[in-house]
């Protein structure tokens, strides 16, 4: 037998005492005295009678007592029984949230089962592409209240990973999991496998299934390719969702100004369950949608958005030292490579700088001359794009120090010649991927410190960041440790090295908000972090977050990007299945196991009741014997 407190057995020691008292207990004797001549002797016969171990126990106080020391030995212990475990005061209910729950009437289904199957203490969980914990350890009122503004979401589900985060987590052990979803999307393994191993952490997991097959028509795929003459060509895949055949409306609109904006309409015929695949070519720069007119039961999967990133040409004003080689300088010429780029290099700010897109300062010996810096300080923070080149002037002249303040990082001191080591953190091993730091030697370079806020995208390991920046209003300043002196007096050697014009070109459409394709497109459900808090536009509301989750199809902007999310799932989209796991019972509820448990609370409760009617006999007898 399974105890649950085995140590508890140890309480058995105790007969051991009991014994040794009722051997050596002296027994009572009458003597008759004839005489006092014989007091002296029977008072030694006594003494030695109580030195006599008696062979025989027969007084029933020994047993009951015996039998009292056994039952609490047993009932520390705490044997297990096994029994059918009775319904769990904590519910876990994990609610399909993706894209196919829109269907008519799915969710609301999905809040009635949930609403019943509420307990005393309930956690409840959205399954979309990750679980959702919308509420924890609620009562049953709070709980439904939480369940009535429920709402599906646009991503794919994944139900198994939901369940599984619940089964693993501690808190949950001895509880119920509830299974609420049409399960139109299923990657894990079959149901009754989570079954057994939610049993195995002591909890019952049940399954219901919820809406019934509806017709549906869905963009289930779509892709852009390049025609490198400013414009794309876009291909999706259409399907339809149905046992009959079906006449589609779609149309292509660009979300340009009506000047340059276009309206191209198409009509396809598919068959029962076809598919078929649409081109539609010279898709401009910017956003666009391609749309399936038709009604059906799931809104989000009829719109296909496209992001292209515009390239407009920047105009970018370096303000460097007065020398005849400045606009052959190494910064110079790299970022000259960036196609529809204007740099003006000068030696002061001109009196108007709003035609600028972006400001570099590159002051190597001589500082910027006073006036200059409250104008670049204003400058940035209007929403400009600024950029500070890490110097020995920088460091040096008390004028310079007046862009302390705008600045992402704090200058500790001017570090000599050693050996360190660069690498990208954060944002920045994306950002600079093909860049390699390997062959770049520091001669020098400015110790820092970054500010509070302060994205740092490479660092000197130990001696902080190398490139760093952070946001004030719409704009960006950034600062760039890798002075581009060449000669003696070089810092270092990255200005010679193959990847230096690549940093710039990287570090630059960064900072623009200009990045490739398969950035500004992507599928729901992905989710995004950021080194520091964003302001980000979703489709229905703006907040400012280090993370960016893409539950609803639409146009996101956020860091300058406009990026477009698409549903692109089948599975989600296939309305049309019923009984999609060969779920069985009432309601489309799986076949209940119940669940056996063992407990020592039964029996534990019955050794007590054993104990205490032992007690009172116990009680009894010694008041019969007037020993109490």
């Amino acid at each position: 037998m399974d105890f649950e407190f085995s140590p508890g057995l140890a309480a058995l020691a105790g007969i051991i005492p009991l014994i040794i008292v009722y051997l050596f207990k002296p027994r009572p004797k009458n003597i008759i005295l004839p005489s006092l001549m014989f007091v002296r002797r029977i008072s030694q016969n006594v003494l030695d009678s109580r030195r006599t171990i008696s062979k025989k126990i027969t007084d029933p106080l020994f047993f009951l007592q015996l039998l009292a020391l056994i039952l609490i030995a047993i009932a520390i212990a705490g044997p297990l029984l096994e029994e059918v475990k009775a319904d769990s005061e904590k519910v876990v209910v994990i609610i399909d949230s993706s894209a196919s729950m829109n269907a008519p009437d799915r969710t609301d289904g999905a809040r009635s089962i949930a609403i019943e199957s509420l307990g005393e203490e309930n956690t409840i969980i959205a399954a979309e592409s990750i679980p959702v914990v919308l509420a924890k350890a609620l009562d049953a009122g709070d709980a439904k209240g939480v369940v009535d503004h429920l709402e599906a979401k646009n991503t794919p589900g994944d139900i198994p990973k939901a369940i599984l985060t619940v089964i693993n987590d501690k808190e949950n052990e001895n509880g119920k999991i509830v299974v609420i979803s049409d399960f139109e999307n299923w990657a894990g393994r079959a149901p009754e496998t989570y079954i057994r191993i939610a049993n195995t952490k002591n909890m019952e997991l049940e399954f219901r299934q919820v809406g019934n097959k509806t017709a549906n028509y869905a963009i289930v795929d779509g892709y852009l390719k390049d025609r490198n003459d400013g414009t794309y060509e876009y291909t999706c895949t259409v399907k339809n969702f149905n046992n009959r055949s079906a006449d589609l409306d779609i149309q292509l609109e660009n979300q340009a100004d009506s000047a340059s904006g276009t309206n191209v309409s198409s009509s396809v015929q598919l068959a029962g369950f076809g598919a078929q695949q649409i081109k539609f070519s010279n898709i401009p720069q910017g956003t666009s949608t391609v749309e399936i007119i038709n009604e059906d039961a799931i809104p989000c999967d009829n719109i296909a958005y496209i992001s292209i990133p515009e390239v407009k040409t920047k105009k970018i004003l370096v303000l460097t030292d007065a020398e005849e080689a400045a606009g052959k300088s190494p910064l110079i010429t790299a970022i000259s490579l960036l196609s529809d780029i204007h740099v003006d290099v000068r030696q002061d700010l001109p009196e108007t700088v709003t035609g600028y897109d972006t400001i570099i300062v590159n002051s190597r010996y001589k500082p910027l001359p006073t006036l200059d810096v409250p104008g670049i300080v204003a400058y940035a923070k209007s929403g400009k794009d600024l950029i500070i080149i890490g110097n020995e002037c920088l460091y040096d002249s008390l004028q310079m120090h007046g862009l302390y303040s705008i600045l992402p990082v704090d200058i500790v001191s001017v570090e000599g010649e050693g050996s360190h080591t660069i690498e990208t953190v954060g944002s920045g091993k994306n950002i600079f991927e093909e860049v390699s730091f390997n062959e770049v030697y520091l001669h020098r370079f400015l110790a820092t410190t970054p500010k509070e806020g302060a994205s740092v995208l490479a660092e000197v390991k130990g001696k902080g960041p190398l490139v760093s920046m952070w946001n004030i209003k719409n704009g960006t300043v950034t600062y760039v440790g890798f002075s581009d002196t060449t000669g003696k007096d070089a810092w270092n050697n990255f200005a010679t090295t193959p990847t230096y014009p690549v940093f710039w070109v990287k570090l630059l459409r960064y900072m623009w908000g200009v990045g490739d394709i398969s950035e500004t497109n992507v599928n729901t459900g992905r989710y995004q972090a950021f080194d520091q808090k964003v302001a980000i536009k979703t489709p229905t509301e703006t907040i400012s977050s280090n993370f960016v989750y893409y539950d609803e199809c639409g146009l996101y902007s956020l860091n300058q990007k406009t990026i477009a999310a698409n549903l692109y799932d089948s599975m989600e989209s296939n309305t049309f299945t019923e009984k999609r796991l060969n779920l069985t019972g009432e309601n489309g509820e799986i076949h209940k196991v119940d669940l056996l448990t063992k407990s020592p609370d039964k029996l534990r409760k019955y050794l007590i009741y054993v104990l205490l009617l032992l007690l009172i006999i116990e009680n009894a007898i010694m008041f019969r014997r007037r020993i109490i």
